[in-house]
């Protein structure tokens, strides 16, 4: 047996912290929900949250929705292409040329070219191709938005170039859609 001698300075902590002098404790009552209850909670949360974000997504309830749930709006009062087999044409001709410029990292004529008839034109085919196959127009339309979008804050040269060859192969089948021949060239 170890025999410790305590001074009198120290006797107040011995005291207090010994484990021979602390009084049983009798366990705390414990509650404990029964497990079904726990994953009927946690479904209802998982079940709110899913709700949530499909009704702010505009998934359900149509709310939300997107901007090209119609078709781009002609834009008045601008030159662009008639939406006839010579206008597609004409587009296919200067999309081509555009993506040249954006390869060439030419962004100032790449703009110059795209913020006139080509642009126009999407906006004066989109409602003709929509009304022909929703789909098509819906899909022209959002390529459209998006590459807009980026040729503001280009991401990459070869970002752009994508997009805007989705776009021009969107407008080809757009005018396939109208009974027109494929653009080419």
């Amino acid at each position: 047996m170890n025999v410790t001698f305590v001074t009198p300075a120290e006797a107040p902590f011995v005291v207090a912290f010994s484990r021979r002098r602390t009084r049983a404790r009798a366990p705390a009552p414990t509650y404990a929900l029964p497990d079904w209850v726990w994953g009927v909670g946690l479904g209802a949360v998982v079940l709110i949250g899913v709700g949530a974000f499909l009704l702010f997504t505009g998934t359900i309830g149509g709310g939300g929705g997107g901007i090209c749930d119609n078709p781009l709006k002609p834009i008045p009062d601008v030159a662009t292409h008639d939406a006839t087999a010579e206008g597609f044409q004409q587009e296919w001709a200067e999309l081509n040329q555009l993506i040249g410029y954006i390869q060439q990292g030419n962004l100032d004529a790449a703009n110059q070219l795209f913020y006139g008839a080509t642009h126009n034109f999407m906006h004066t085919a989109d409602p003709v191709i929509t009304e022909r196959n929703p789909t098509l127009g819906k899909n022209l339309c959002n390529a459209v938005i998006a590459f807009e979008n980026d040729f503001e804050q280009p991401p990459s040269t070869a970002v752009l170039v994508t997009e805007i060859t989705k776009v021009r192969d969107l407008m080809a089948d757009g005018a396939v859609a109208l009974g027109f021949p494929r653009p080419s060239g």
